[in-house]
């Protein structure tokens, strides 16, 4: 119940003309490995009809414990933010399908990182 109502307010949220940030892992990995993304913020996406800015973070596994809060210094962490997802580019694709191409352009900007 609680992920329906938040969902809703975000969905309030976004028609009043605010952005939103969703992580749509769900919640931390424990390993820092990207995890499956839950379909929850593409389907507020697509029924909202709301572009989607997606960002790849690496280095937040080293930086802060999972669960805990303190973010531990000299620990390198890199945010990118990736080419957006215009309202359009939406059509036609099921929260599913959206999920997953989203979550392999994020696999890619984590790769090169992890690369260089």
């Amino acid at each position: 119940k609680s992920k329906l109502r938040m969902m809703d307010r975000a969905a309030d949220e976004i028609r009043r003309g605010n952005s939103v940030m969703i992580f749509p892992e769900g919640t931390r990995s424990p390993d820092g490995h990207l995890q499956p993304y839950t379909t929850g913020a593409f389907r507020l996406a697509l029924d909202t009809g709301s572009p989607g800015l997606p960002i790849a973070i690496t280095g937040t596994s080293r930086a802060i414990r999972k669960g805990g809060l303190t973010v531990h210094r000299n620990r390198l962490m890199t945010l990118e933010v990736l080419d957006p997802l215009p309202a359009g580019y939406c059509k036609g694709l099921d929260a599913r399908d959206l999920a997953a191409q989203v979550h392999q352009r994020t696999a890619r900007a984590l790769n090169a990182h992890q690369d260089s």
